[in-house]
């Protein structure tokens, strides 16, 4: 059966039953992998994935009934099982369907550029694995060399009046590898989205790559001890990720945020703007409407180093008695959702940000971001990998390093901040930021 007629089905069936209150979500989305290795193509996969969430409120309560198939017969079950689903909940909290009428914004979504579509996906798999193998012998092995490419369309509609609809395309490129010299293996990794020329030369990518790797080798180890640090704009991009959730009204409900009764009071340093901003020109998490179906809105979350606002659904927006900011997870969630979520530029190049801290650790890298950290007390210690700063300048790599702090005081402590604002894919961006001495043990 057709989507828009099984939605019509559904809609005209739960009307009949006397329903006062429902909403169906419906997404679907289309994925083309590719992978390289050893010189061929190893594996193509394309999967095609529709997923119908069907929600009735009943009193206070939303009960919810997720659903992959679109059968006619199956109908009056996922109404009755929403409906049962519903009466057996018992929140404190009333929920809600948003049915208001709105203006929704014009978004400018990322899409590949146009000459991707005659891109020989194959040949450039094949010639990115080739170009970093011959970039330089110490090339040990390229371990993943990847191309993803599809397309999605996500759809609401209920009984207040909601029906919205949006869509849209995607493609990306990583390659990793590692590279080895005297014992030392190192890794690196490189990704592209094939938004402009450049993304469509695998040489160039392979180049990066390997340069990335290379600069590790022949580390060195410094005594442990507090040292000023500068974090890589992707890298703090990376804790961002991280520390997101500090922003969220339900963190904060589950006492996983401390930031509760602090709006409108400083809490980070003079030079910091957090944004989330589902408006952004060609951002990874651009979108017209949350996942409530409530029109995208730009939020201020810090400005200047005093907090604005937390980020709200529809039923905290009502609990703490403001406005929702448009950061519903629809469907059965019902939680809080991010969109593109990043610190504003400052003023200074990176380089003006190394020459002003003198000396220091400039951090490229983390890993263990979500065992190594404790959303409840804010405490974190990470794995990390670096490099020296001397002089103003970035000098030798370090060797295995673990930074630890508490995010609650990393906000207080940035110094710097850089104007090269770069996102990763997961929807964060950072410039690069430069913070008081922390704690560095180095293996």
């Amino acid at each position: 059966m057709q989507v828009q007629e099984f939605i019509e089905k559904l809609y005209q069936e739960s009307q009949a039953q006397g329903i006062n209150q429902f909403q169906i979500d419906y997404s679907q989305s289309e994925n083309f992998s590719l992978k390289a290795m050893d010189g061929k193509i190893e594996k193509r996969s394309f999967k095609n994935v529709q997923h119908l969430s069907f929600s009735v409120k009943e009193g206070k309560n939303i009960g919810s009934i997720e659903s992959d198939k679109l059968e006619e017969g199956d109908i009056p079950l996922i109404i009755k099982e929403a409906k049962e689903n519903a009466l057996l909940m018992d929140n404190e909290e009333e929920n809600f369907f948003f049915g208001e009428k709105r203006e929704y914004p014009v978004v400018k979504r990322n899409t590949p550029i146009k000459d991707y579509e005659t891109l020989d996906k194959e040949q450039f798999l094949l010639r990115l694995e080739k170009a970093a193998y011959a970039q330089d012998k110490r090339v040990k092995k390229v371990i993943s060399c990847y191309l993803n490419e599809g397309k999605y369309q996500t759809a609401i509609r209920n009984s207040l009046g909601l029906n919205v609809s949006e869509g849209g395309t995607w493609a990306f490129a990583g390659i990793y590898l590692s590279v080895e010299e005297n014992g030392i293996i190192k890794t690196a990794s490189e990704y592209v989205k094939f938004d402009k020329k450049d993304d469509l030369n695998p040489e160039l990518m392979a180049q990066k790559a390997v340069a990335k790797a290379l600069k590790k080798l022949s580390p060195i180890s410094i005594p442990s001890g507090k040292y000023k640090i500068v974090f890589e704009n992707e890298c703090f991009a990376e804790l961002l990720n991280v520390m997101k959730n500090l922003f969220s009204a339900t963190s904060v409900e589950e006492k996983h945020s401390k930031l509760g009764d602090k709006l409108m009071q400083k809490i980070a340093a003079d030079g910091v703007t957090l944004i989330d901003n589902p408006l952004l020109d060609n951002g990874y998490r651009t979108r017209a409407f949350d996942g409530e179906g409530y029109p995208s809105q730009t939020n201020v979350i810090i400005k200047n180093g005093v907090l604005q606002t937390l980020l709200h659904n529809l039923r905290t927006a009502h609990k703490f008695g403001v406005t929702p900011t448009g950061n519903g997870i629809g469907g059965g969630s019902r939680g809080v959702s991010y969109s593109n979520f990043y610190l504003e530029n400052g003023n200074l190049s990176q380089d003006e940000v190394l020459k002003q801290t003198k000396d220091g650790v400039y951090i490229t890298d983390l890993t263990g971001t979500h065992a190594g950290y404790s959303a409840v007390s804010g405490d974190f210690s990470f794995g990390a990998e670096g490099f020296l700063i001397k002089n103003g300048k970035i000098d030798k790599a370090l060797n295995q390093l673990t930074i630890s702090g508490n995010v609650y005081d990393l906000w207080q402590d940035i110094e710097l901040v850089g104007n090269d604002l770069k996102f990763t894919p997961d929807g964060c961006g950072s410039p690069t930021i430069a913070v008081k001495p922390m704690q560095i043990s180095c293996n």
